[in-house]
């Protein structure tokens, strides 16, 4: 154990962990984020409160039983570098980290408590394939860790390839991942509360479409969001 311990101190000193933000070498007492990030990370209170932006934006689009974003997003921020970084260049932990963050809030919350399962918004396996992974997984792994739930990655898919949405407007959002989803087993989820859990919230069209899928299916739905742009 010693020896352990003098080893770990050693590749400490040649390889020191950085702020997965602003990549500063962290000191002792941190842990994955630097003090001055985790302070300065745009938390939303939303789980507080059912008459928030998140559930505003997705309740008329399906039926929702609570909505909450974690993090507010805006370019050129820490959450935005965080956000690239989970999605794109496959640092999981992002997702891990955060996820259980939000978790330890959706664990105080009068609203998220009967849920019985958490499961991602699903990536096309052709998307997935050429990715390598599924974002939202590990966020999804991150917040069940706390809640200390199952997670369903086998019985939703998406059906679709759909376009990237990144410079569709609104209508044409809405258009482009409708009928996109599927459950394949309903029962898995009939009669359950189930936490649709999704990476960034920007007009809900697409966790609105995965909401109605599941809704179809005979379950209550809440949301999830990382951030909310």
């Amino acid at each position: 154990m010693q020896i352990r311990r003098h080893w770990d101190s050693f590749v400490s000193i040649l390889f020191p962990p950085l702020c997965a933000s602003c990549e500063n070498v962290l000191l002792h007492q941190e842990e994955f984020l630097c003090s001055y990030c985790q302070f300065h990370l745009p938390v939303n209170d939303h789980y507080l409160f059912s008459n928030n932006e998140a559930m505003r934006r997705i309740q008329y689009q399906a039926t929702i039983e609570m909505a909450a974003a974690f993090l507010s997003f805006s370019e050129s921020s820490l959450v935005q570098t965080l956000m690239h970084k989970l999605k794109y260049e496959n640092e999981l932990q992002v997702g891990l980290y955060l996820g259980s963050e939000f978790g330890h809030q959706l664990l105080t919350s009068p609203h998220f408590r009967d849920i019985d399962v958490v499961i991602p918004v699903p990536l096309h396996p052709k998307k997935k394939k050429s990715r390598g992974y599924n974002q939202c997984d590990s966020v999804a792994q991150g917040i069940a860790s706390i809640l200390k739930l199952p997670v369903n990655t086998i019985d939703f898919v998406r059906l679709l390839n759909n376009p990237s949405q990144t410079n569709m407007h609104r209508m044409e959002r809405y258009d482009n991942v409708e009928n996109i989803f599927r459950c394949l087993n309903p029962t898995a989820f009939e009669g359950k509360h189930v936490l649709l859990v999704d990476d960034v919230l920007t007009t809900g069209a697409t966790i609105g479409s995965a909401a109605r899928c599941l809704n179809s299916a005979g379950c209550r739905v809440s949301v999830a969001t990382l951030a909310m742009a």
